[in-house]
């Protein structure tokens, strides 16, 4: 089990919405060296409440960042299973693994923007029924990243003798699976390495995560082994003054995307980390921030020089 005195790992969630490339990769080279570990872009075709902003497909922007980078771990924050065959997506996730020198975290979700899907041609599956696809595509990525020839026949997906090479290395990727309904944690206790928290469920973080210690121990295996992390979103200003301001920024871009009223953790440097630190009680080992003005060079500048120091 995890430390609560411990410090804590962290990545930034920059969401793609409104960046060019150039902009793109400026703000990742900025994060790796500022000392973030991990760096994650979202999986959508727009950003919520943002249809008509520009927005960068997610595999083509993490390939691209992985030659732009040389040291952070890259993934999507959360891939949604829907848009790609599992087998397809297993081929892209060894490829792009294989590309970045093993620094390729697999994010995974079930989906949720009803409208996205329709937009793009996409069936709209219930809930209920994301979860059972995302079930059968974790399946077949297991499968396809160890066996020589994977075959898997589901309700949904089908793989026949399907080769994979080249495979990850060590015989698997990372996998990091994004939600907190029952039935995901059931998922995640099977087949994560990581569980990540979303911002809108933090309230019962501490509660959920119980959930999924009961479902390790069920299954028997050591809720030890699956790193426990945050989606959180974060205000940072190096004066009451600065952090007014910021917060101003923050509410406008943000709209109801978050609440004010702990969903944000607003403050001077010293505040902040405080706020972060204290998530350690809850099981939190590592948190992906991403910021209220959605990630400006200033606030990453910031957060890097004064924040991320008082997290270790």
């Amino acid at each position: 089990m995890s430390n609560p005195s411990a410090g804590l790992r962290c990545g930034l969630f920059l969401p793609l919405v409104g960046l060019s490339w150039e902009e793109l990769r400026t703000r990742a080279r900025q994060a790796e060296d500022s000392g973030f570990e991990s760096f994650w872009v979202d999986d959508h075709f727009w950003f919520p409440g943002a249809p008509d902003r520009p927005h960068l497909e997610v595999w083509t922007a993490l390939t691209a960042l992985a030659m732009a980078t040389q040291r952070m771990r890259l993934g999507p924050l959360v891939m949604c299973h829907s848009y790609r065959p599992p087998g397809l997506l297993a081929k892209m996730a060894s490829s792009l693994a294989e590309v970045s020198n093993a620094r390729l975290v697999l994010g995974m979700g079930a989906g949720y923007m009803d409208d996205e899907y329709r937009a793009f041609g996409y069936p709209v599956p219930s809930p209920r029924e994301r979860v059972e696809q995302l079930e059968e595509t974790l399946e077949i990525l297991r499968l396809t990243f160890t066996r020589d020839r994977a075959s898997f026949e589901g309700r949904h997906h089908v793989v026949r003798e399907a080769p994979l090479v080249p495979k990850p290395a060590r015989g698997a990727l990372p996998l990091l699976l994004g939600g907190s309904g029952d039935r995901f944690l059931r998922l995640v206790a099977r087949y994560a390495d990581v569980w990540n928290c979303p911002n809108p469920a933090w309230r019962e973080l501490g509660a959920r995560r119980e959930k999924l210690v009961a479902e390790c121990e069920r299954i028997g295996r050591d809720p030890a082994t699956i790193e426990v992390s945050e989606q959180v979103v974060v205000v940072v200003g190096r004066s009451d003054d600065e952090v007014r301001r910021e917060t101003g920024r923050a509410r406008d871009a943000l709209g109801e995307f978050a609440r004010f009223d702990g969903d944000v953790h607003v403050g001077r440097p010293e505040q902040v980390a405080e706020a972060l630190l204290g998530r350690r009680a809850l099981g939190v080992e590592t948190v992906l921030v991403m910021f209220g003005d959605w990630g400006s060079r200033e606030q990453i500048d910031l957060f890097g020089r004064e924040v991320l120091p008082l997290l270790t």
